[in-house]
């Protein structure tokens, strides 16, 4: 990783220096001519440019005046409405900006302080925005690179004190640096990004950024009978390797596994996708990248308190001549068997292995993303990535985690229909269960290999890769970065117990945390839960499986 830009905060737009760039939001219905500092930079460049109608608040819309007569130079960009500016709004604004400021060669990027959200949500947005904008595409071309951008510094522009702001625009800064290592590794092409390279990146990473990492190969997770992970490698050339990185205090009480599904190349297996369908599968990877992008983030902002165990299997789902067939029955670790009736189902056969392995090793609270299912896409578009399991609380507790880490997560149902729609006639459960409902029939397949653990799933297959917008080129996002690391960042301050339980404590605190008339909302949650784990398979496989795989 290159280094990272510095960082700082200015009282005043006097004191940035002429060589920076100034980023001013503007909101619907406000005159840019009324923002301090505003015509400070711009001068009459700007009064003459808002008197043309050049000047414009709509979302995206950007007016750049350069650097002139010992000025720094100046972008105006249009935000849109301010009661539909939130966080991860303001988020892309400045990522829009960064992209077009960074591409024009300034380095020195410094936001001016001015909109309705909290100092320190700013500086996170200002800085995870500037870093993202100045990501560069382009990887395997082989000329251009003098159009490279290059970002050296992010600043605040604000006139009064806030305690944590440059810390926040420190960790702004981080996250989207492990967002954008994230982009890199989705984007490589998936004849470069084989299995193996991409446990090689994650051991590489672990021994610079200061984590440890265990990388299984194909001996060690057959010995494990990870027989679903293996099934979906048959069918390539290239060996599966299952990648375990810890980081923190092992030790305790609560344990989060981060889950990542590491599909390198998905050609849809003997059920072969279309050309259309096939193109973007280099992206298949995008939940261990995201996986390995949070452990980058949190090991570099040096979290403490807490233990975070990645894992994430990588493979390639082909059709070659030992390829899973629809039919197929296979073992999961955890001793279920699985009857294959769609071998384009196969991440979640990845993620049961995974799953239960990281339930094995003593995993409390879990975590797992993946690029599951087109049907994430159908229901929510790219606005949105999808969020399901159990406990609700959890779940939910995952979704504010996206707000705070300013991205999305939507939560849905994961109602006991949705399970029943996997039994089997010939084994314990099946890997699809049709069109109907199949982002949360997919969780609910994932359910059984979660066991009894805090469990959330989050689909990113609207989210993970994409057109191009005003704010990012075409392809990888980065997506689930920073929802990870501010999950991790909420377990460390609050302790993993459900918030709105009567007497739950804030472990940073030692005070109880008000419930605040929640109470009556936590019971037909859990009314809800309890009615999903009685319609939920017996787990005696799985206990007979703990006792039976201990040295494993």
């Amino acid at each position: 990783m290159t280094d990272a830009p510095m960082t700082g905060v200015f009282a005043s737009v006097d004191q940035v220096p002429t060589d920076a760039a100034v980023i001013v939001p503007l909101f619907e219905g406000e005159s840019v001519e009324e923002i301090e500092g505003a015509l400070t930079i711009g001068g009459e460049c700007l009064a003459a440019a808002v008197e043309r109608g050049a000047v414009r608040a709509g979302r995206f819309q950007q007016a750049i005046f350069h650097a002139h007569g010992g000025r720094p130079a100046l972008l105006v960009i249009g935000a849109g409405p301010a009661a539909d500016c939130d966080a991860y709004g303001l988020k892309q604004v400045f990522q829009a900006a960064s992209r077009t400021l960074t591409g024009s060669r300034y380095s020195h990027l410094a936001y001016l302080e001015r909109v309705p959200v909290d100092a320190e949500t700013f500086a996170m947005a200002a800085a995870e925005g500037a870093v993202l904008g100045a990501y560069n595409e382009g990887l395997k071309k082989s000329s251009g690179s003098e159009s490279l951008r290059s970002l050296e510094r992010v600043s605040i522009v604000r006139s009064t004190p806030a305690g944590r702001l440059e810390e926040q625009i420190r960790a702004g800064v981080t996250i989207g640096e492990a967002a954008n290592l994230a982009r890199d590794l989705v984007n490589l092409p998936p004849n470069e990004l084989t299995p193996i390279r991409l446990a090689h990146c994650a051991a590489e990473l672990a021994r610079d950024v200061g984590f440890s990492v265990d990388v299984l190969e194909e001996d060690a997770i057959r010995r494990l009978g990870m027989g679903a992970l293996l099934a979906v490698a048959a069918g390539s050339d290239q060996p599966p390797r299952v990648v375990v990185m810890r980081y923190g205090e092992l030790d305790s009480p609560v344990r989060l596994a981060l889950v990542g599904k590491g599909l390198t190349f998905d050609s849809g297996g003997l059920a072969v996708k279309t050309l259309e369908g096939m193109s973007a599968m280099k992206a298949d990877m995008s939940g261990a990248a995201a996986v390995l992008g949070a452990m980058v983030a949190v090991a570099r902002l040096g979290i403490r308190g807490v233990s975070v165990t990645g894992y994430f299997g990588a493979t390639e789902n082909m059709s070659g001549g030992s390829a899973m067939r629809p039919g197929d029955v296979v073992t999961a670790f955890n001793g279920e068997t699985i009857e294959i009736l769609n071998t384009d189902c196969e991440g979640r056969l990845v993620l049961a292995d995974l799953l239960s392995y990281a339930v094995h090793q003593g995993a409390t609270h879990v975590v797992d993303i993946a690029t599951l299912t087109g049907g994430a896409t159908v229901a929510l578009g790219s606005a949105t990535s999808l969020a399901a399991g159990k406990p609700s609380w959890w779940v939910h507790r995952v979704v504010r985690a996206a707000e705070r880490g300013l991205e999305r997560a939507w939560p849905m149902p994961l109602y006991p229909e949705y399970r029943r729609a996997m039994d089997s006639t010939v084994a314990d459960i099946k890997n699809t269960g049709g069109r109907p409902a199949s982002p949360l029939t997919a969780t609910a397949f994932l359910s059984d290999f979660a066991a009894d653990a805090r469990w959330a799933h989050l689909d990113i297959a609207g989210t993970a890769f994409g057109d191009a917008e005003p704010y990012r080129p075409k392809g990888a996002t980065g997506v689930g970065v920073g929802t990870l690391v501010s999950l991790v960042q909420d377990l460390f301050e609050h302790g993993g117990d459900d918030p709105l339980v009567e007497g739950a404590v804030d472990a940073s605190s030692g005070r109880s945390v008000p419930t605040a008339g929640d109470v009556q909302v936590q019971r037909v949650r859990r009314a809800v839960d309890d009615t999903a784990g009685r319609n939920s398979p017996p787990s005696t496989r799985r206990e007979g499986m703990r006792e039976s795989t201990t040295d494993g």
